[in-house]
């Protein structure tokens, strides 16, 4: 039983690393295309609601009501969180906050992409699969998650590591 469950482990630590690959990727493609500036948000925004028809109209407004107030602080916001969403994962360091960020992060671009012209199902499968990552602890295989809960033991507050 305990090789089958190592077996498990791996396997989700593998999707867990792969999530990781896409966010750092994504982040880095981001930082070269100047998304990470106020200028760049708002660019972004215009794109996902003009010119490829997304997001639902309370997903437009709310995102008019927040982001698009303070854009450069939220592209600050965003180039941190991304990276450290993406490392956290890649390396398995507090694997159930960053998968739990990650999810929610796929999910919002699920909102911005929804009823516009790309195929959303792949904001679904990076939600789902992030979800998955942090519900399995999958930082605890192949990740310094293991290292904490070897030095430090089940953490007191819940699962964060």
């Amino acid at each position: 039983m305990e090789k089958a469950q190592n077996t498990a482990q791996q396997a989700v630590a593998i999707l867990r690393i792969t999530l990781g690959v896409i966010l750092v990727a994504t982040w880095y493609k981001n930082l070269q295309d100047g998304i990470y500036t106020a200028d760049g948000i708002v660019g972004l925004f215009n794109y996902l609601f003009n010119d490829n028809g997304g997001g639902p109209a309370f997903y437009q407004a709310i995102i008019s009501a927040t982001i698009l107030q303070a854009p450069g602080l939220f592209a600050v916001f965003q180039l941190v969180g991304e990276l450290l969403m993406g490392l956290g994962l890649l390396v398995g360091l507090f694997t159930p906050l960053a998968a739990v960020g990650a999810a929610l992060f796929f999910f919002n671009l699920f909102l911005a992409y929804l009823g516009g012209n790309e195929w959303i199902w792949t904001y679904v499968l990076l939600t789902v699969s992030a979800l998955v990552v942090g519900l399995a602890q999958s930082g605890r295989a192949w990740g310094l998650d293991s290292l904490l809960l070897r030095r430090l033991g089940e953490p007191p507050g819940g699962p964060i590591w």
